[in-house]
């Protein structure tokens, strides 16, 4: 079984990698090339998709490889706090928060309620992905690569404009 995973393993590492070239920070940083990370997060999503489309398991490395630089740029954006492909670690800081709160500590609601948030979002969206691999298989891929391009777009755009005002100013 290790020998199966192994090769998915090593492109979520080389796509969170990529993610770190790319970002080179741990906190969230207006400037840094949010919008390279996630062009290249559709390039490979649209590339798993044409190759999972012609029967090729490359199309699961570039899925994989995609999944570590989304989980490694949401890291790096929020300083470590958030985790976008996988949410084990999230309940296990719930439950650490629970657990503290029991012995009376005190309780971070606002970061509760973020965690709870992604929760949310991830069962919605594991829904949603399921809903759409059903009526369009790997086609479904389209939808998250859509959102990534829009979302480097609207950043370019925003980086753009805060540059305008500096040099305006």
């Amino acid at each position: 079984m290790f020998f199966i995973l192994l090769p998915y393993w090593s492109v979520f590492f080389l796509g969170a990698g990529l993610s770190g070239f790319i970002l080179h920070g741990s906190t969230l940083r207006l400037g840094r090339h949010y919008d390279t990370a996630l062009y290249l997060e559709c390039i490979l999503l649209l590339g798993a998709l044409v190759l999972l489309n012609d029967g090729a398991i490359a199309g699961h490395y570039l899925a994989s490889a995609a999944c570590g630089l989304q989980n490694a740029l949401a890291t790096t954006y929020s300083g470590a706090i958030v985790r976008t492909t996988h949410v084990t670690g999230i309940f296990t800081d719930l439950g650490i928060m629970f657990g503290a709160k029991l012995r009376g500590e005190s309780f971070d609601k606002r970061k509760a309620i973020l965690f709870l948030i992604i929760i949310s979002g991830f069962v919605v969206g594991g829904v949603i992905g399921a809903v759409l691999f059903d009526d369009l298989v790997f086609n479904a891929l389209i939808i998250p690569s859509a959102i990534v391009l829009v979302l480097g777009i609207g950043y370019r755009i925003y980086n753009v404009k805060i540059a305008y005002k500096k040099v305006g100013s």
